[in-house]
Formats: structure tokens, C-alpha cells, sequence
């Protein structure tokens, strides 16, 4: 439009100087200077118009744009979320979210744990706290004084056969005879007599008692009976009891060694409707004296700054438990013989609670540990093929996951 009427414009003017003046119109000099201010005015109107069409052409080219960045979005959320499956194969649903919950505790911790924790040093304790040598071996003769105490108490000293005080058990002969009393030896009194376990108790000035048990199990090695008490990810299949299993922390001196090892365990367990759940923050220590084949293991209540008391579960402060196992041949071989001594505070002071607490939890605890170290090996042999089998999945994964990454 404007070069049409540039156009119209020099028309008039070159009409209107030939009528008056033809001669002058003719001089080269302003015929010159009109066709430059033609050329100028030609290319002004080409710049407008490339304007104009590049304001047409941008709304355009700002879609084509558009269209590129969500290609490309598109691309990086699929690849995201390819490689989110992959690893979802490798880590199944609940672990994948434990990880995140307990990677979410470790960041929202208190800001001077963390610190100390990156800066390698423990919040808590071991010089004052860890269970010494002097304790671990305070209980090395505990299966003999376990066999005086058995002696003294439920064997008939005239014909050396058990006294009957409880149930009968098969493949158990009993004194009929002599009608000899049970005697009790520093305050131990037989309470439970089951297949292959005696348990005694002694009462505390706290009316509550201390509890000892003797096992003998011919068909279970002491390299698993051991393993049922320290594997914790085994201790949540066969403790039906046990809500919560967790290891808070590990004594920096025993983690590189083989025959023994000391942490700090957090348990919580069920107790019946009425009764809140107990919990437990206990130093556990484990010694293998493969010499004299023993192992020792001793566990007492702490208390840890990383697990505080929880709202709704009463904490167990006031426990112990003496375990010693002694292999009859080798630790991978079955017979071993077991002396348990423990007593804990679960805040309850009634009598027939506490007794039918003990009747009822301790003889199926027993029994249910003693199954579990059977399972061991079968638990060990699925648990080496699972092994197996997410390594070779991981390489498998981490080969696609290298093909997704290159494409």
C-alpha cells in the first residue's frame, strides 16, 4: 500500500513539473534524485512488509517451539519413568518405600545427630556403656552350674531319677517311690517342666522373678540357633510376636570382627488387647568361643538418643538375658545344650498376670525359636538363590538401563 502511493506521488510530481517546466524535469540531475528517493521508498516498503509477515509468523514459530520443549519434556519423563521401573524391579514396592521413609527419618533428624553421624563419631556412649570382657566371661560354666542346679532341685537323690512337678513328659522316667520333695537351691524353685526344657524362677524383692531355662536340642546346630537370635530380617519371619526389630547402631570395635559383635537392638512386641505393646532399646554383645564351643550372648537395657519413647507402647527399662549355647561336636553340626537367665520389668506387679504371661509365652517362645533354627538352613539356601537371582537381575537391569541411557 504505501509503495502505491509512493508511486502515485511521483507520478503527480512528474506530471505537474512537466507542465510547467519541461526542460528542468528532463535534467538528469533531478530525474537521478527522483529515482533514488523511488529506490528508497521500494525498500522501506519491502522492510515494512517483512515486519508485518514476521509478526504473522511469530505466533507460529513460538507453537513450533512449544511443540519441541514438551517433545523433549515428554522424552526425559518417559526415560525417568523407564528407568523408575527398572529399579522397581530390582527393589520390590516395600522396600523401595522403606527406603525412602528411612532416608526421610536420616534427613529430618536432628541437625547435630546428623552432623556427628557424616563426621563419623557415635552419639552414644561404647567407652562407658559396652558390655566388657569380664561379664562374657562370668557365664562360661553356665551349663555346668545349669546341670548342679538340676541336680540339687528335680533329681531324687535316692535313685537319680527327675522329680515330677509339673507335667509329665514322654520318654521321661519319674520318681514314684520315694516321694522326695523339691528342694530349692539360693532361691530357685522349678516352675515348667516341657519336652526337652526345664525352666526355674527365682522372686526378686520386687515380687517379680527371674527366669532360667535349660534346653536340649539333638536336631539343632549352634551356628543357627545363634543366627536366630542376631539375624534380624529372619527374626521378623519367625516372631510372630515381634512388632518392630530394628538395629539402632553397631560398636565401632566389633564391626570388623568375625567372632563377635555388638549393637544396639530397638524390639517392640504384642502383648495381649488390654495391655499396651512393650518396647525395648537394648545393647546385645555375642562372643564365639570356638575352643571351647561356646557362644555367649548378653543383652541389657540401654538407652539410645536416636530411639525415644514412643506414645501409645510402654518402654521395658529393667532387662537382662544371659544366653550360652554349647555345641556338643562342631557349630555346623546338630546338639547343642542352651542356659537362658533373663528378667525384665514389663510395669505390670500383678501376680497371676505375670505368671500366665510366663506359663503361656515362655514354653511357646522356646518352641517357636527352636522350630525357627531347624528352618535356618532352608532359609539360608532360599535366601543365597534370591541372592543370586537379584544380582543377575541387577546386571540385567543395569545393562538396559545403560541402552536406555545411551538411546
Amino acid at each position: 500500500m504505501l509503495l502505491t502511493q509512493g508511486m502515485y506521488a511521483r507520478n503527480i510530481i512528474f506530471i505537474s513539473f512537466k507542465r510547467l517546466n519541461t526542460g528542468y524535469v528532463r535534467n538528469d540531475k533531478f530525474r537521478l534524485l527522483f529515482e533514488e528517493r523511488a529506490s528508497y521508498g521500494k525498500i522501506r516498503g519491502y522492510h515494512r512488509r517483512f515486519s508485518f509477515w514476521l509478526q504473522e509468523q511469530s505466533l507460529q514459530v513460538t507453537r513450533a517451539c512449544t511443540k519441541q520443549f514438551e517433545f523433549i519434556l515428554a522424552q526425559r519423563v518417559r526415560r525417568s519413568i523407564q528407568i523408575f521401573h527398572l529399579y522397581t524391579r530390582i527393589w520390590d514396592e516395600i522396600t523401595l518405600k522403606r527406603f525412602i521413609r528411612s532416608w526421610t527419618q536420616r534427613c529430618t533428624r536432628n541437625a547435630r545427630h546428623f552432623l556427628l553421624s557424616a563426621a563419623g563419631v557415635s552419639v552414644y556412649n561404647w567407652n562407658t556403656e559396652r558390655i566388657s570382657d569380664e561379664e562374657i566371661n562370668r557365664y562360661r560354666r553356665e551349663i555346668e552350674e545349669i546341670e548342679r542346679l538340676r541336680k540339687s532341685t528335680i533329681i531324687c537323690p535316692e535313685c537319680n531319677l527327675r522329680i515330677k512337678f509339673d507335667e509329665k513328659q514322654p520318654n521321661v522316667t519319674y520318681c514314684e517311690s520315694h516321694g522326695a520333695p523339691i528342694i530349692e537351691n539360693e532361691g530357685w524353685q522349678p516352675f515348667m517342666d516341657r519336652k526337652d526344657m526345664l525352666v526355674w524362677r527365682k522372686k526378686e524383692p520386687n515380687d517379680l522373678y527371674t527366669y532360667k531355662i535349660y534346653g536340649s536340642f539333638p536336631d539343632v546346630t549352634a551356628e543357627d540357633f545363634l543366627q536366630v537370635q542376631i539375624d534380624i530380617d529372619y527374626r521378623k519371619k519367625w516372631d510372630t510376636n515381634a512388632c518392630v526389630v530394628q538395629l539402632i547402631e553397631s560398636d565401632p570395635i566389633s564391626v570388623s570382627c568375625k567372632d563377635q559383635s555388638t549393637d544396639i537392638i530397638y524390639w517392640e512386641i504384642k502383648w495381649p488387647v488390654m495391655f499396651l505393646n512393650r518396647d525395648y532399646v537394648y545393647q546385645r554383645r555375642w562372643v564365639i568361643d570356638r575352643e571351647n564351643g561356646l557362644i555367649i550372648l548378653i543383652s541389657k537395657g540401654t538407652t539410645h538418643p536416636d530411639v525415644p519413647v514412643k506414645p501409645g507402647v510402654y518402654r521395658v527399662t529393667t532387662y537382662w538375658s544371659y544366653l550360652v549355647i554349647k555345641a556338643h561336636k562342631d557349630f555346623d553340626e546338630p546338639g547343642i545344650e542352651i542356659g537362658l537367665t533373663y528378667y525384665d520389668d514389663p510395669g505390670i506387679n500383678i501376680a497371676s498376670v505375670t505368671t500366665w504371661v510366663a506359663m503361656n509365652g515362655l514354653s511357646d517362645f522356646i518352641g517357636r525359636m527352636r522350630k525357627a533354627a531347624l528352618d535356618y538352613y532352608q532359609y539360608k539356601i532360599s535366601r543365597k538363590e534370591r541372592q543370586e537371582k537379584d544380582a543377575e537381575e541387577i546386571e540385567e537391569d543395569a545393562t538396559t538401563i545403560t541402552r536406555v541411557a545411551t538411546f
